[in-house]
């Protein structure tokens, strides 16, 4: 987690680069809504990593603890000291990462936590920072085993935020296919193009993190032939961050609720996505698309440099707020860490009120600052 902290900086200075380059040739690769939905996100999940991970360290270490095979094992598989040991766990990491990213996109429960990277209607550097607040707990499931190999917590961390500085890269239309051997072995730009695609035979493709061959290997592999169109089968139709995050949770729950064959109710949260109970109306197939006639969402209505500026002011302001209370959130009480959390959770989903031009919007922000001026006036006395 310290690893991802470090660099984001380096993270923003290239999304940064991109959108001068996008602006400089005039390609229309970023929308200005989409991107601050993006990196509201990216805050929120980072908010919840700090929980997450703290949980997960912890099954991790209690694991290892009981059923580790680390004794059996040559030392130079899982010594710090050891080269060996390293690559190996970056191969391991990436092997698990597949089936993980695999299992996000073949069953409900785990489609409801992954959806929110794959819901944006763009792709570029900033949708890399569109992440589930979920995301780690899932993920870090699968990496359990490597507990067992007797891998340490920390070794685990560090590959992981590794394997996760590459897949940023790759989040981008501005770099073609590279060389034939690089694109044999390792994940590329193009490769994860076709991933984030709903062209029919692009759905379901491409889950590698870094290495592209376990896709060749295990079938899911599809190369960048026509171009892709982006997001989801069913559209999200919002820039709302927090709709983002539960939508298919919602969907899951309804279906659920309606249904009268509630054994099928259960089942769906265990099917692929699509599903639904047989006495529900079916989901529409996906059809084909071309990017010349789809439509992406995008609000109607004026787009003045002021309400850029108020956009962007209420996402720092949010962003810097978020990022004291990931710093210091450890000395508070549990009462003033559940009424930060609310009151940042409102915030963004006020700020998605904002970012869709919602007619009410204008009550949900009083609300939000009246909030800001209470907290303010506690940590003031």
């Amino acid at each position: 987690m310290r690893l991802i902290e470090s660099i984001a900086p380096f993270y923003f200075v290239l999304i940064l680069t991109e959108i001068l380059y996008t602006y400089k040739y005039k390609l229309t690769f970023y929308s200005f809504r989409d991107s601050v939905a993006d990196l509201s996100l990216g805050t929120l999940s980072r908010i919840a990593d700090g929980v997450i991970l703290l949980g997960i360290v912890f099954v991790y270490q209690s694991l290892q603890n009981l059923f580790s095979f680390e004794d059996f094992l040559p030392l130079s598989l899982v010594s710090y000291k050891s080269p060996y040991s390293w690559v190996i766990l970056f191969i391991l990491v990436d092997f698990l990462f597949y089936w993980a990213h695999r299992f996000a996109h073949e069953i409900n429960l785990f489609w409801a936590s992954h959806v929110v990277h794959h819901s944006s209607e763009e792709f570029n550097l900033s949708v890399a920072l569109r992440q589930s607040f979920v995301r780690n707990l899932f993920i870090g499931i699968f990496y359990l085993p490597l507990a067992v190999f007797g891998f340490s917590a920390e070794a685990y961390l560090i590959t992981d935020a590794l394997n996760r500085t590459y897949q940023f890269w790759v989040h981008t239309r501005i770099i073609d296919k590279l060389p034939f051997w690089y694109e044999l072995i390792f994940v590329t730009p193009s490769h994860h193009r076709v991933h984030h695609a709903v062209n029919p035979r692009y759905i379901d493709k491409n889950y590698g993190g870094v290495f592209i061959f376990w896709d060749r290997w295990f079938g899911t592999f599809e190369e960048e032939k026509e171009e892709p169109v982006y997001g989801v089968v069913k559209p999200l139709g919002t820039f709302q961050p927090i709709l983002a995050e539960i939508h298919v949770f919602s969907d899951l729950f309804r279906d659920f609720r309606l249904t009268k064959n509630k054994r099928e109710g259960i089942l769906g949260f265990f099917k692929p996505p699509g599903f639904r109970p047989s006495d529900l109306p079916a989901y529409p197939k996906p059809r084909p698309v071309s990017p010349y006639s789809f439509t992406k969402f995008y609000p109607k209505g004026k787009e003045t440099n002021g309400f850029r500026f108020y956009i962007i002011s209420q996402f720092v302001i949010t962003a810097l707020s978020s990022l004291v209370f990931i710093k210091t959130y450890g000395k508070w009480t549990y009462f003033e860490i559940s009424v930060f959390t609310y009151v940042i959770v409102f915030s963004f989903y006020s700020l998605g009120k904002v970012l869709n031009s919602q007619t009410d919007v204008k009550r949900y922000e009083l609300a939000k600052w009246l909030f800001w001026i209470l907290i303010a006036g506690y940590f003031a006395l």
